[in-house]
Order: structure tokens, then C-alpha cells, then sequence
């Protein structure tokens, strides 16, 4: 099997030693570049599966190369991890890389970011996009998951959301409708989805469960993905009542909050999965917004919830 490429473009050779280690004890191929407009002229003609990239380079900017590589149909969704001595770059980035280390970088800290990623590296040679709905593809999807877990990871503080919706009564509409007029279906839906959140989301959708599911990355206040959920439950529902053929389609949608406490994406997913039948058997009202304890509450207690969400 051939091996991931990682490429660290990063000028102090202490610090390239120290990642081409830990890299190449967890399996990939490394490229080490020093210049930053050599990196350019090389991800020009290569598709690494990882890039880490410092900021202060020279020849070219760390900021110049992300941008452009954010700007590049072939590298804007290769996964980028910026290294930098200055915090408060983390902040004030015009282009969003997956994730920020700050130097000097701790060993540990890095072996162990490399091991929680290393499951996702043959995703990234994956299409990108599902071929029915146009949305990113589940495995994609797990990338960026990934990565938003490494990103608060580094701030116990932060949260992010993933949004989960599916569609009820879909066993019973694809025993009326296949085919074309089926992938029709799914494709109007999924534009549904798009025009309800913003463009920049990351909205996925599973057909092997059947989920549509989206990264919400920031969240302001408690209230904020409760609101995304309900605004595109209204706007599913409303689809819905014109497409369903007559079956009575309904839409369950729910967020699930996570924290630095989540092992993997696996674990998220699993979450996700829980929090899904919890709506399905009606235990919590639609939409509901989750966390890792209400749900951990939930498995050592299965009775219904005295309350609604």
C-alpha cells in the first residue's frame, strides 16, 4: 500500500527534524521544503495528502501559500496544518487553516495529533463530493470532522456543532421511487439544504444511514444551533409536503455539541447516532440540541427524560 505524503515546508531544520520523526514513524512519506516559493512551485505539480506549513518563510509567506492553496480547486480541500510562534495569529488569520500549533511544539502534542488523524489520510484521496446530492461526501466529511476536534482540542473552551437530519418514512418511499426519479429526489433536497445554511458549511450527506450532516463551527451562544436546527427542519418539512407522494415525510433534526473531551470522530459519530434514535423513539422534542453528558446520562438511564429538551 503507498504510502500518505505529508509535506512540511517550514525553514528551521530542529523543528523539520522533529516533525519528519513523528511522521515517519506513523507512516508517510515526507517532503521537506525550506522556501516558501519553492513550496508553491511544488504544490503546483503534487497533491500531498497533509501539508504543515509555517508562517514566517521565506521567498513566500506561510499566509501567502495558505491563500492560495484555499484559492486552488485541486488544493483547497487538502488538509493544512499552520505552525506558528505568535498566538494571536490564531485569531486574526484572514484564511482558516484546519488547524493552528503554536511553537516552540511538544512532541507528545504532535505524535498524538498524528495518530488521531492517521485514520483519515486514505479519505483525502477520496472524491470529495457525493455524485447524486453534489454535497460533500460522507468521507470527507469525516476529514474536516477530525480536524474541528484537533482545533478545540488546543482551547478546552470552544465547542462546535454537528448537525444531524434525516428523513422518516424513507423505506417506504424507496419502495415507491427508484432510480433517476429517486437520485432526483435527494439532489432537490440536498439544494434545499443549501440555500437554508451558508455557503461556506461543510454539509455532508450519508447514504449508507441515510444523513444529511453539517459542521457548525462556531457558535456564539447556547441558542445559535438550535436555531440553524429549526430553520432547516421548516424548510425540509415544506419540501417535504410537496415531494413525499403522499406518505406523510417528515424531517428529525438535532445538533450535537462537542467538546475536547471526544476521543475521535468515530466517538462523535457514534453520539450522533444515539442522539438520532433518541429523536426517532420521540424521547426529546425535534429539534433538540445534544451534549456528551446529556447522552452518557441517557445510556446509564433509558427511561424517558421528565422534561423535554
Amino acid at each position: 500500500m503507498e504510502k500518505p505524503v505529508a509535506l512540511i515546508v517550514e525553514d528551521e531544520r530542529d523543528i523539520v527534524a522533529l516533525f519528519r520523526h513523528v511522521l515517519d514513524i506513523a507512516g508517510y512519506q515526507t517532503e521537506i521544503v525550506l522556501d516558501g516559493k519553492e513550496a508553491m512551485n511544488r504544490l503546483e505539480v503534487s497533491l500531498p495528502d497533509i501539508v504543515l506549513l509555517d508562517l514566517q518563510l521565506p521567498g513566500m509567506s506561510g499566509m501567502e501559500i495558505l491563500k492560495r492553496m484555499r484559492e486552488d480547486e485541486r488544493l483547497k480541500h487538502v488538509p493544512t496544518v499552520v505552525i506558528t510562534a505568535y498566538p494571536t495569529y490564531a485569531d486574526s488569520l484572514p484564511v482558516e487553516p484546519d488547524l493552528l500549533l503554536i511553537k516552540p511544539v511538544d512532541i507528545h502534542q504532535l505524535s498524538s495529533l498524528v495518530q488521531r488523524l492517521q485514520t483519515t489520510h486514505g479519505a483525502i484521496t477520496d472524491p470529495t463530493h457525493d455524485p447524486v446530492t453534489g454535497l460533500y461526501a460522507f468521507s470527507f466529511f469525516r476529514v474536516r470532522l477530525a480536524f474541528s476536534l484537533e482545533r478545540i482540542k488546543q482551547s478546552a473552551l470552544r465547542r462546535f456543532g454537528v448537525m444531524f437530519g434525516e428523513v422518516t418514512r424513507l423505506t417506504e418511499f424507496r419502495e415507491q421511487i427508484e432510480g433517476d426519479e429517486l437520485d432526483t429526489f435527494f439532489r432537490r433536497l440536498a439544494d434545499q439544504f443549501r440555500v437554508t445554511l451558508r455557503p461556506t458549511d461543510t454539509i455532508a450527506w450519508s447514504p449508507l444511514n441515510g444523513l444529511f450532516l453539517t459542521l457548525i463551527e462556531e457558535i456564539p451562544n447556547p441558542q445559535t444551533p438550535l436555531k440553524i436546527a429549526s430553520r432547516v427542519r421548516d424548510g425540509m418539512k415544506k419540501f417535504l409536503e410537496n415531494n413525499d407522494n403522499g406518505l406523510g415525510m417528515g424531517a428529525n433534526l438535532g445538533v450535537l455539541l462537542c467538546d475536547h473531551e471526544y476521543r475521535d470522530a468515530q466517538h462523535i459519530m457514534d453520539d450522533v447516532e444515539f442522539a438520532r434514535r433518541q429523536l426517532r423513539e420521540g424521547l426529546y422534542t425535534n429539534p433538540s440540541v445534544f451534549d456528551r453528558e446529556m447522552l452518557q446520562s441517557r445510556a446509564k438511564n433509558p427511561a424517558p427524560p421528565s422534561s423535554t429538551e
